[in-house]
């Protein structure tokens, strides 16, 4: 995995987190690794630019004025974002040791076309992304998943995925990542057959005609 680096602020305990955001600053925290929580702020559009805010792992490298942030490594454990734009305003920076594995959630990228799809089937995707353990430097940026040999009603499972060379899936049960489904055709006869269940539901008991309303008065 590539390394990207980033310019972090150290976030004093006077400065106000929506002040922040409206000079352009997006607050944080960088924590983890046994030592302490430290409040930090970045130029949001570079986050945003860097491509920080969308999933997969993104292993990070800090520039910094601060000697207690510079050089230091950090995952993306988690960003907040705004609940009507959809614009990160926090973000959590996971402090990692490089010679220490760590766990992380890697985005998964679906290859090639599945013979199932040739026959007219669609592929579906279960899974997105899957969480796997290794060397924060042998952290892939995606994990290909090959869909080729799948027919319909065939899936491929997280035991079968092919991993890269020192990173390990995580997971206590054999789940599917994707499948490939028959496709939707609804017949003529088959909607025919509805439309005369409707019509026997909504006939009265017996056969005969509705009754007539009783008049009142």
């Amino acid at each position: 995995m590539q390394r990207i680096e980033i310019e972090v602020v150290r976030r004093e305990p006077n400065e106000n987190a929506g002040v922040l955001r409206r000079e352009g600053r997006l607050p944080g925290v960088f924590y983890g690794a046994g030592a302490g929580n430290l409040s930090v702020h970045v130029e949001a559009h570079a986050f945003r630019k860097l491509g920080l805010g969308s999933a997969g792992a993104h292993l990070i490298r800090f520039n910094s004025t601060d000697s207690a942030l510079q050089g230091g490594v950090a995952l993306i454990k988690s960003v907040q974002t705004h609940p009507v734009n959809g614009s990160p305003i926090h973000v959590d920076f996971l402090r990692v040791d490089v010679n220490k594995p760590v766990e992380a959630a890697i985005a998964l990228t679906f290859t090639g076309k599945a013979e199932g799809v040739v026959e007219g089937g669609i592929l579906q995707p279960l899974r997105r992304e899957v969480q796997v353990r290794a060397l924060p430097d042998k952290l892939p940026e995606t994990i290909e998943v090959d869909v080729t040999p799948l027919v319909i009603h065939a899936s491929l499972h997280i035991e079968e995925l092919v991993m890269p060379e020192g990173v390990e899936a995580i997971f206590t049960e054999n789940y599917a990542l994707v499948t490939v489904v028959p496709p939707v055709v609804e017949s003529a006869a088959g909607a025919e057959g509805e439309e005369e269940a409707e019509a026997a539901a909504a006939a009265p008991a017996g056969g005969g005609d509705a009754p007539a309303e009783k008049s009142e008065g």
